[in-house]
């Protein structure tokens, strides 16, 4: 799987966050005294090799992989069993936007957010999601709620800063 190397920490709104990659594929949370990412398994009902467990890990997995239709329905699965994941609505959201599903993209994101309000990665993700759909004042509300929640800064943040930096960039040249 990873290596303890592998892996960056950060605090970010009150949450530990552990990132696996370039970017921010976060894995692990924990906020308020409750953990919720790669230890959180949901069973799925057993089949003809016997019982399997889904975690969100794997579905992390699947996504860093291109695999976006196996982690929707692994997060899927995942979501029926805690409605209340918001890392696991955040990562369907980003699956959805890799296949270009953005209403449906928007729609997981803002029920992470709705979860959590200070999901730092649904707040990036969000804004840059609304950058694909040309909407550049969404895109900055969502670097400006980062900016309150990350005091003093955080991956998040400034991917969405950069790519909303970059996107100006895109329309003025």
């Amino acid at each position: 799987m990873f290596s303890l190397k592998s892996i960056k920490w950060m605090v970010c709104g009150g949450a530990l966050l552990a990132s696996v990659s370039p970017g921010y594929s976060t894995v692990a949370i924990a906020d308020q005294g409750m953990t919720v990412g790669t230890d959180e398994k949901a069973t799925v009902p057993k089949n003809d090799t016997g019982s399997e467990s889904i975690n969100l890990s794997q579905a992390v997995i699947a996504i860093e992989g291109g695999r976006y239709q196996e982690a929707i329905d692994n997060l899927v699965v995942i979501i029926e069993r805690n409605p209340r994941n918001a890392e696991a609505f955040n990562q369907l959201g980003y699956a959805n936007s890799r296949l270009q599903n953005y209403e449906e993209a928007l729609n997981y994101y803002r029920e992470a957010i709705d979860i959590n309000a200070e999901h730092a990665g649904a707040h990036a993700y969000l804004g840059k999601v609304y950058l694909e759909m040309d909407d550049l004042k969404m895109a900055e509300y969502h670097l400006a709620q980062l900016d309150l929640i990350c005091l003093f800064g955080c991956e998040p943040f400034y991917s969405l800063k950069e790519a909303i930096s970059l996107y100006r960039s895109n329309q003025n040249g």
